[in-house]
């Protein structure tokens, strides 16, 4: 029997997948989502591996299983994603699977070509496909533009009617790739209905602290943290990532500490830093966190403060508009 989603305690996603890959032999510049055909027994293979840590999810291996990514591999996103879910379903056993969706790989306008519509009709045929194939929840992640994020959000929102996580990624200066900081990401995603929002990718857990104390404090639903084991090292011409499942346990127990409730990992993590930070989590407690509740209005690059009592017309209360309000 699958286990009930529940965000009211510590849940735990499962690692990564890409780097996962990499231990199997895949070549650089392969498609990971080509092995749910070639190799379907190495991706069921790395579920599995999550699924004996005790996760509560694992995540489809979709991330690039979209129109745009897959154009010109003679894979459909739709035919991708049926195999993918296939795959981890049979690997979750009472465990949720969550579709994975990470982003369009194109810029949206105005920092690129790629238009609000159309990176919303990308997103929503994902969407469509798995929930058709049966999966549980809809993870969107590695976002770096918090309007693209918008577009994959209400294309969850609206084409579904799964539970919906949405997670950022963040440079070392404390803003995304496009220049959002943790506080207009906050503000902007929440209000958009998602069931949780965090961070994920580019930044070690240590490296991630900062960013998510901030998120913690203005975030009304509950935060996600997804960290890479480490910042990447080039060593002869290989990725290597050296944090330890012990150095990567011990920041989760501090951002639990902090108020997050859910945690998983992204690039470089192994089944071995999932089950230590499983270990940590069993010892502790959800706690409830003192969140500052702010009316405020942001754009890509900043936020403005209003006062409590002034309702605003933007993205708390027009969450479906399809432009925004501000751009900066």
């Amino acid at each position: 029997m699958k286990k009930k989603i529940s965000f009211n305690r510590f849940l735990l996603f499962d690692g990564a997948m890409g780097t996962q890959l990499h231990t199997y032999g895949i070549k650089a510049g392969e498609l990971p989502e080509s092995y749910n055909f070639t190799h379907p027994n190495i991706i069921e293979k790395i579920h599995r591996d999550y699924v004996t840590t005790g996760v509560d999810a694992i995540t489809t291996n979709t991330f690039g299983a979209n129109r745009y990514k897959l154009a010109g591999s003679g894979f459909r996103p739709e035919d991708v994603i049926k195999e993918a879910v296939a795959i981890a379903r049979r690997a979750a056993g009472e465990n949720w699977v969550a579709l994975d969706v990470g982003p369009t790989g194109k810029l949206l306008k105005p920092h690129g070509d790629l238009s609000f519509e159309d990176a919303y009709e990308a997103f929503a045929e994902q969407v469509r496909a798995g929930a058709a194939a049966g999966v549980d929840l809809i993870l969107i992640e590695t976002m770096s533009d918090v309007y693209e994020a918008k577009a994959a959000i209400l294309a969850a929102k609206e084409n579904c009617d799964l539970p919906v996580i949405c997670t950022m990624t963040f440079e070392k200066n404390g803003r995304t790739l496009t220049g959002t900081d943790p506080l207009a990401m906050v503000n902007i995603i929440q209000n958009l209905g998602v069931d949780a929002l965090g961070l994920n990718c580019s930044l070690g857990p240590k490296e991630m602290l900062p960013l998510v104390r901030e998120v913690v404090r203005y975030s009304r639903v509950p935060v996600i943290v997804q960290p890479n084991a480490g910042l990447p090292k080039i060593v002869d011409g290989n990725t290597l990532y050296e944090i330890s499942p012990q150095e990567f346990a011990a920041c989760a127990r501090d951002m639990a500490g902090m108020g997050v409730t859910i945690f998983g990992g992204c690039c470089g993590t192994t089944p071995e830093h999932i089950s230590a930070v499983k270990s940590v989590l069993e010892s502790l407690s959800p706690i409830k966190r003192n969140i500052v509740d702010l009316t405020a209005v942001s754009s890509y690059s900043k936020t403005v403060i209003l006062s409590d009592n002034i309702t605003i017309v933007g993205e708390r209360i027009n969450p479906t508009g399809k432009a925004p309000i501000m751009n900066t």
